[in-house]
C-alpha cells in the first residue's frame, strides 16, 4: 500500500522502546512464545506493557499480538484511534493478516529492537445506522461490514453515492475494504482486492438486481434500507461487534477516517500468502 513509513521515523526515535503484548489464546504455545518475547525485550531495555495499559493511556510505539487474524483484528480496531501499529505473530490456521508466525518470533523481534521495518496504513470502514432519521449506532470495521444474518430471505435495497444500484434478495451484504477481501467477501463469491478499494458482495443472493460483486472506490458511500418484514436483520462489523436493525432501518457505510497501523517485518510476500491461503482453503475443503 501507499504512504508506507517506517516504524522508527514514524515514532521520532532511533527505535521502538515501549511494546505491548496481546493475545486471547489460552495454549501454552502461545504463552511461552508471548514469555519469549518478553524476556528478549526486557533485556533490550524495553518496556513490555499489557494491553490494559496502553487503553489506559501508556505510550506505546506497537502492540504484538499472538493469535490468528481475529485477534490481530481485534487488537488493530482498538490500537486504530490511538495511532499505534500492531504486528501480527500467527498461531491461527491461515493468518494472512499477520506480518510472521511463530518460528519467525526471534527474528522478528530483533528487527522490531533495530527499527527495520515500515508501517503500512489500512483502510477502515465506518457504519451508521439510522432509525426514522436518527443515528442510533455507529462502528469501525477493518475487514467488512455485513448487513443479514437470519433465518429468512432478507430484502435488502443498496444505493451507492445517493443513486440507485439495485436490490437484493438473500442472506445479506457485505462491504469489504481490501483488508477484508479476502476474507468473508471471498467466502461469499466476492473478488479479492490488491489495491485499495472495496467490495460490495450479496451473500448467497436468489434474486438481485444488482452484480453480484462489484469493486467500488474508497470514496463511495453505500446506503442498504432494510426493506424485510417478520425478521431483524443485523448490521455487523469484522464478525465482533453488532447491532440488531427493524424495517425500514437504513445503514450507511463510508471510509472512515481513521486508519489501522499494521507493522511490516519485509518477511512475507502478500502474494504469497494469499497463494498459500488458498492452497490451505483447498486443502480443508478436500477433507472435510
Amino acid at each position: 500500500m501507499s504512504e508506507r513509513k517506517s516504524l522508527s521515523s514514524a515514532q521520532e526515535r532511533p527505535s521502538a522502546r515501549r511494546f505491548g503484548l496481546h493475545t486471547r489464546r489460552t495454549d501454552g504455545s502461545t504463552e511461552e512464545a508471548m514469555q519469549r518475547a518478553r524476556k528478549t525485550l526486557g533485556s533490550s531495555g524495553a518496556a513490555v506493557l499489557e494491553l490494559q495499559q496502553i487503553l489506559e493511556g501508556e505510550p506505546a510505539d506497537a502492540l504484538l499480538s499472538f493469535g490468528g487474524d481475529g485477534s490481530l483484528l481485534h487488537a488493530a480496531r482498538l490500537m486504530a484511534p490511538l495511532g499505534i501499529p500492531v504486528l501480527g505473530i500467527n498461531f491461527g490456521r491461515v493468518g494472512y493478516l499477520c506480518a510472521v508466525d511463530e518460528n519467525g518470533l526471534d527474528e522478528a523481534l530483533d528487527r522490531l529492537l533495530r527499527g527495520e521495518c515500515a508501517l503500512e496504513p489500512h483502510s477502515m470502514l465506518r457504519g451508521r445506522v439510522f432509525h426514522e432519521g436518527e443515528l442510533v449506532w455507529q462502528a469501525d470495521a477493518l475487514n467488512e461490514f455485513f448487513v443479514g444474518g437470519s433465518n429468512r430471505t432478507l430484502h435488502l435495497e443498496v444505493t451507492i453515492d445517493g443513486e440507485a444500484f439495485g436490490t437484493v434478495r438473500g442472506d445479506g451484504v457485505i462491504l469489504a475494504t481490501r483488508t477484508g477481501s479476502t476474507a468473508y467477501a471471498f467466502s461469499a463469491g466476492g473478488p479479492v482486492l490488491l489495491m485499495d478499494a472495496l467490495a460490495l458482495v450479496a451473500s448467497n443472493s436468489v434474486f438481485s438486481s444488482a452484480i453480484r460483486s462489484v469493486v467500488l472506490p474508497t470514496t463511495s458511500t453505500v446506503r442498504i434500507r432494510n426493506l424485510t418484514w417478520g425478521t431483524r436483520p443485523f448490521v455487523v462489523a469484522d464478525g465482533q461487534k453488532d447491532y440488531q436493525i427493524g424495517h425500514e432501518t437504513e445503514v450507511e457505510i463510508s471510509l472512515s477516517p481513521t486508519r489501522a497501523l499494521l507493522v511490516d517485518l519485509g518477511l512475507k510476500s502478500h502474494v504469497r500468502s494469499l497463494h498459500q491461503g488458498f492452497r490451505e482453503m483447498m486443502v480443508r475443503e478436500l477433507e472435510g
